[in-house]
């Protein structure tokens, strides 16, 4: 019995340790939203290659406004160029929502794993600056996941999406284990 807690509450201590900062949904309002503001390395997980965050009323009007899904900020590729958004291990990517910041524009999407390019949207996605577009995608066993847009002028992104890691499940596996554990060693005393 006391071997089978202890090695309950190793696993739970191993997984306790595991990073799950890439669960779930990333909004980017926890970010100063200052238009010079660069997403660093390592938020929520993930290295993003070009991507600045800004307030969505910075600019009245603009797609950065109404494109905020989640309060107050969404990312935006800076200068209107390309984004690659990365994370060591890999993630699976379910998707974000998207509004151009000035014009109407396409964007595509590459997903890549260890070098070889695995998923390409076929069909670029138009965006306008009116209202957020969901954009779904699902791929899965990707390390980086780049964004193409048709011309030079921002996007605003909210809401990236990525499924929660198995290691959150076994979390919750092993700490309904380790409850059966005890019921079952308090009903026998």
């Amino acid at each position: 019995m006391k071997k089978t807690i202890l090695s309950l509450a190793l696993m739970l201590a191993s997984l306790g340790s595991s990073t799950w900062a890439s669960a779930g949904v990333i909004g980017f309002d926890d970010l100063p939203g200052e238009e010079t503001t660069v997403v660093a390395n390592g938020y929520g997980g993930f290295d993003w290659d070009n991507v600045g965050v800004i307030r969505a009323d910075a600019y009245p009007g603009s797609g950065y406004e109404l494109g905020a899904v989640s309060f107050a900020n969404t990312a935006y590729n800076r200068d209107g160029a390309p984004v690659a958004i990365s994370k060591a291990g890999g993630f699976n990517f379910v998707g974000a929502w998207f509004t151009s910041a000035w014009l109407e524009q396409e964007i595509s999407f590459e997903g890549w794993r260890n070098g070889q390019l695995l998923y390409s949207t076929g069909v670029s996605t138009v965006i306008d600056t009116m209202a957020p577009q969901w954009v779904q995608l699902g791929w899965n066993g990707i390390d980086t996941l780049v964004i193409y847009n048709s011309s030079p002028t921002p996007w605003a992104m909210d809401d990236f999406t990525v499924p929660e890691p198995a290691t959150l499940g076994l979390f919750g596996a092993a700490l309904a284990s380790l409850a059966a554990v005890r019921r079952r060693r308090s009903s026998r005393t």
